[in-house]
């Protein structure tokens, strides 16, 4: 059986979920790379983690995610670029609830500073 770069192309093109099955591939590779990054590279030691560090990888992936939105924008329209700037939203305000809920438990545990990064990784 031949395989054609066309065969490749139309398999790609084919809708998936609704959307075609390369957007949904690119997405997986996004997430996976941006997974190996974080947990790979920038936060493989044991560390305790500023502030400042902290708020840069916050803008960092905040920015990165707004890019993406605009993106979804320009790609598939108005209706699913709010779509995801809605979800966006909604997740970062649970992402805050998460934060407030893990201060808790650290701080109920009196677990040091040192061992935080760890726990959490």
């Amino acid at each position: 059986m031949a395989f054609d770069a066309q065969s490749l192309i139309d398999f790609v093109m084919q809708p998936w979920l609704g959307k075609p099955l390369w957007m949904w591939l690119s997405f997986t590779g996004l997430v996976l790379f941006l997974l190996a990054l974080d947990l790979g590279v920038l936060n493989r030691k044991n560390r305790v983690i500023s502030v400042r560090h902290s708020l840069i990888l916050s803008v960092f992936y905040i920015s990165l995610g707004l890019l993406y939105g605009a993106g979804i924008w320009f790609t598939l329209g108005a209706e699913s670029g709010m779509n995801y700037l809605t979800g966006f939203a909604v997740e970062k305000a649970l992402a805050i609830d998460n934060i407030f809920v893990i201060a808790m438990i650290f701080s109920f545990f009196a677990v040091p500073d040192k061992y935080q990064h760890r726990v959490l990784f």
